[in-house]
């Protein structure tokens, strides 16, 4: 089976921000006889390459030196942080259509996958249209959030969604709020699973002789609540406990400046220097919010990565964080935006080892029963297969 695979971006290198889960997602479909190759848009003038084994097809749309809408950062924080992008978004969306058309003619392929269907979904029905093949959505989350608050985005993104032959969510929540936009379709839930990582059984035993570590990682804007992880590390005593944030992003200077000094921060990680992280880390917080504009977590995968690496979480009972975060079973919820519900939580994992140990063993089989990329690769392929199954029909 070939699929195509439609992405705002694909990873440059494993330093790259955006989506690094799609190439894992890619290698083990690939051990179920699917060949997936990427369209995705340039950056910079980047041509299409092979990458990874992967063969990524990358589209010009504007000058060199504005060729930035993706790949570092998404692109709603884009077309925030400079207003210039609005006039390049139009060029993005033309000439991704016209060349989505033109690879639909000259590339066999037996399904469209289109992950991040607010816009993207445009590129998979040019191409639909032209090969006649089955069209899959995926909506991850920072899609539906920009189509729920506009009534003419709820619009369009009804108007993509129709011409899905299926379409997958990554939690409960998501899936609520797409059936708030379309009503007659059948909507599956398949999550992404853990970056990194693998299930580490002893680790919840880790040492405490000096700080309490605890760690967030993530990006650092808005919807994920940083400011109030740092106020509740106000209410700690410092001489307990010390916050580490991995990450990189907008919030980050006004996040320093209120800081104490107890907090350190990491800039963003990848690979071992992460990995290290976690092994040192022992509890894990996502403070996320629902933002001014209503966008929230889609699901929380760094939760996932915690489980692995056996470390208790808090997270905020918000998005789809509950998907991951049974309270009192598989972590600890606390309300958004309550910087002392967050230090009252941190304190009953601190004092309570039995706790800990309890939480990060629920979490780690309810990781492994739903959210294993073993399980979430199987959905994929029942869904591709039913998929194109049908077209042949």
């Amino acid at each position: 089976m070939k699929v195509v695979s439609i992405t705002t971006a694909f990873p440059r290198s494993d330093s790259d921000v955006l989506i690094p889960w799609i190439i894992r997602l890619i290698n083990l479909l690939k051990e179920k006889g699917v060949e997936t190759g990427i369209f995705t848009s340039s950056y910079c003038g980047r041509k299409s390459e092979i990458s990874n084994n992967i063969n990524v097809f990358r589209f010009r749309y504007f000058f060199r030196k504005w060729e930035k809408l993706s790949h570092d950062m998404s692109v709603p924080e884009k077309l925030k942080s400079n207003k210039f992008y609005f006039l390049v978004l139009p060029f993005f969306m033309i000439f991704g259509m016209i060349s989505a058309r033109k690879f639909a003619k000259n590339n066999d392929f037996d399904l469209i996958h289109v992950h991040f269907p607010f816009p993207l979904a445009l590129f998979g029905i040019a191409m639909k249209r032209v090969s006649k093949k089955p069209l899959v959505m995926t909506c991850h989350g920072s899609e539906v959030n920009m189509a729920k608050k506009n009534p003419i985005f709820r619009k369009i993104f009804n108007f993509m969604l129709k011409h899905a032959d299926f379409i997958t969510v990554n939690s409960t929540f998501m899936k609520n709020e797409v059936e708030k936009i379309i009503q007659d379709k059948n909507i599956e839930i398949i999550p992404m699973g853990a970056g990194i990582g693998k299930i580490f059984e002893k680790v919840a035993e880790k040492k405490r002789e000096t700080k309490i570590s605890l760690l967030f990682v993530g990006r650092l804007i808005e919807v994920k609540g940083t400011k109030y992880l740092i106020d509740a590390v106000k209410l700690l005593d410092p001489g307990k406990f010390e916050l580490h944030i991995a990450g990189d992003g907008p919030e980050r200077e006004n996040l320093e400046k209120n800081a104490p000094e107890n907090v350190i921060f990491h800039g963003y990680q990848t690979g071992k220097n992460l990995e290290e992280l976690y092994l040192n880390a022992n509890i894990f917080v996502l403070p996320s919010i629902v933002d001014d504009a209503g966008y929230t977590e889609g699901l929380g995968t760094v939760l996932l990565e915690a489980a692995n690496f056996s470390i208790p979480s808090i997270g905020t009972n918000v998005g789809g964080i509950p998907d991951i975060i049974i309270d009192g079973k598989t972590g600890l919820l606390v309300p958004q935006k309550d910087s002392a519900a967050l230090a009252d939580a941190i304190k009953t994992l601190a004092e309570d080892k039995m706790l800990c140990g309890k939480l990060t063993e629920n979490a780690q089989k309810h990781l492994k029963d739903n959210f294993s990329w073993e399980v979430i690769t199987e959905k994929f392929f029942e869904i591709y297969s039913k998929a194109t199954s049908q077209n042949n029909i």
